[in-house]
């Protein structure tokens, strides 16, 4: 009996220990949540410096250090489509101090079938920045100057006029959903990221290639790049009045790029929520309105519910090149 009776005492010991011992990691995580953030932040983006990723990211970060009160350390984690980087942040602690910035293509990989998690494995803090200034371009030797003139020489030359692009990517769809909308087989090759592909297209080494409007511009407007068409549903009225959308030609793509900033799952709402409102403030701020437009993007807030909607939306638009982007990515 009296042993009985040690053993109880000592269980009940123990679990008011263990209750002290949880109460105790439950105060410390709502205060670090309330005092966050308290240090420097990093964003980790999946693409080499220099492409239109990495330059959102910058500028935008640089604004969210003023409104958070702490450094945000920008670094460039490229690899798999984006998933080395993804990988990352989702393997971080979920304390708010290592943040996701991707666009759409996060999404790409797992409908491509090469990984099972995607956009909905984060803790969604917002879309910041709405880039509807993809285009196609060619370049200036190339037998075609608009949609219309490539379709009918890619159906005259079929599996001939090479699509840069990176594959598993945001590229790559656009190039089989290309191939579907226009009914054409164009030879879908793999080159890299943003700048391999403006290096090639450059250097007349590829035929036709997405490419951001901002980040190229200086080809265009130097004659270098031809523009075929900008693949959003309507003109985007910061880029020039001529450059026509591939569904004014006939062939509506409707893609364009929303940037999201994401933590790991399991970090507080708190901590979410507290980034998510720099991120309103960020895009309300005239300095980075001013800045943002000279890169022809447009600064739109979207909450993390809101944002979440749109991605979804987004993602069931582009599950109807699945099959193809699936048998595609694993040839």
């Amino acid at each position: 009996m009296q042993f009985f009776k040690k053993s109880v005492i000592f269980m009940l010991v123990f679990a008011m220990t263990a209750m002290l011992f949880a109460q105790g990691d439950q105060d410390s995580s709502t205060d670090q949540a309330a005092s966050y953030p308290s240090k420097a932040i990093q964003v980790i983006v999946p693409a080499g410096a220099g492409g239109d990723t990495d330059l959102n990211a910058r500028l935008f970060s640089k604004y969210l250090e003023e409104e958070l009160g702490q450094p945000v350390v920008v670094s460039n984690v490229s690899g798999g489509s984006g998933t080395v980087a993804m990988q990352q942040v989702m393997n971080s602690p979920a304390d708010g101090y290592t943040v996701m910035f991707f666009h759409v293509g996060a999404m790409f990989p797992k409908i491509a079938g090469m990984v099972d998690y995607g956009i909905d494995d984060f803790a969604m803090c917002g879309i910041g920045v709405i880039d509807n200034t993809t285009v196609l371009a060619t370049h200036n030797e190339a037998p075609y100057k608009n949609m219309n003139e490539m379709v009918s020489y890619a159906k005259a030359h079929p599996g001939e006029v090479e699509f840069g692009m990176a594959i598993g990517g945001y590229p790559h769809m656009i190039g089989i959903a290309l191939e579907q909308i226009a009914g054409i087989d164009l030879n879908l090759v793999d080159i890299g990221g943003n700048a391999a592909k403006t290096v090639a297209l450059k250097g007349k080494k590829t035929d036709v290639i997405n490419t951001q409007y901002g980040l190229t511009k200086d080809y265009f407007e130097s004659g270098d790049f031809v523009c075929l068409g900008s693949t959003n549903e309507e003109r985007n009225p910061l880029m020039p009045a001529d450059i026509q959308t591939t569904g004014e030609q006939g062939y509506p793509m409707l893609f364009n790029k929303f940037f999201w900033y994401g933590m790991p799952k399991g970090t507080s709402d708190t901590i979410v929520n507290t980034f998510s409102e720099a991120m309103k403030r960020v895009v309300e701020n005239p300095e980075y309105q001013a800045e943002a437009k000279k890169i022809y993007v447009t600064p739109t807030y979207m909450d993390p519910v809101e944002a979440s909607l749109y991605a979804a939306d987004t993602r069931d638009f582009l599950m109807q090149f699945q099959e193809l982007f699936l048998a595609d990515s694993q040839r």
